[in-house]
């Protein structure tokens, strides 16, 4: 009998033991619950994670070579990630390419600055001959021949009729003239910012689509953008794209 009511007792204590145990347990249980929701209400919320069109761009300093310049193949590859801001208060061509060329400095448009604008150009060679300014046409160029490396950079600007402006700057350079290509943007004067915009020329619009062009040529006089193919016969196609006053569109092929 004594066993049967120690063996009782200790069933009831060890029970309300467990109980005590129980209710004690559940404030602090409810407290950590309190602070977790006070905590995500005062922390602020992670913002999502955008995708960006820089996200696979290296640095400057992956890029940029020695003379603190960027090699063309690099502009060629990045130049639609990024928004030029155009400082002062001029929008012609030289004010134009000299944002372009503080956003991205080549030796290829160094022979435009040196001219325009030397306190841009770093200290070296000064190129006096092979370049054209030309302010009342919107044009620049400069072109040269040294043993293997030739070419032209070249840059031009259209009037749009809602009062922005489409520049474009052409790379022909390289070793035999090899790196080929055209960087569009439009230029907002409100914002005074070159945006990046797509290139009006297409693959399916020239005449010998399987092949890449020879070069482009932009108007020096006149509003028509040229694409030089070779014919494969030791002759050339012209691809044409006009401006109708606010874009440049294919205009057809002529010899």
């Amino acid at each position: 009998m004594k066993k049967t009511i120690i063996c009782l007792v200790a069933l009831v204590l060890t029970v309300c033991a467990q109980t005590s145990c129980g209710n004690n347990r559940q404030p602090v249980m409810e407290a950590k619950v309190k602070h977790s929701a006070a905590t995500e209400k005062t922390q602020p919320a992670k913002p999502e994670r955008q995708e960006t069109v820089e996200s696979d761009e290296p640095s400057d300093e992956e890029m940029e070579g020695q003379s603190g310049m960027y090699a063309a193949s690099d502009v060629k590859k990045y130049w639609k990630k990024r928004v030029i801001k155009v400082p002062g208060q001029k929008s012609d061509i030289v004010a134009l390419f000299e944002a372009f060329y503080a956003e991205w400095p080549t030796d290829e448009g160094n022979r435009i600055v040196h001219v325009t604008n030397p306190s841009l150009a770093p200290e070296g060679e000064l190129f006096e001959d092979g370049s054209e300014i030309d302010r009342k046409n919107g044009y620049v160029e400069s072109a040269w021949y040294e043993g293997e490396q030739l070419g032209t950079i070249s840059a031009c600007v259209w009037k749009r009729k809602n009062g922005h402006k489409l520049f474009a700057v052409n790379f022909h350079v390289g070793e035999k003239a090899t790196e080929d290509f055209l960087c569009f943007y439009d230029f907002d004067p409100a914002k005074r910012t070159l945006t990046p915009e797509e290139s009006p020329v297409k693959q399916q619009h020239l005449k010998f689509s399987d092949k890449k062009p020879l070069f482009y040529s932009l108007p020096h006089e006149g509003k028509t953008l040229k694409v030089i193919e070779d014919d494969g016969d030791d002759g050339v196609v012209i691809t044409k794209y006009d401006f109708d006053g606010q874009n440049l569109k294919f205009a057809g092929h002529s010899d």
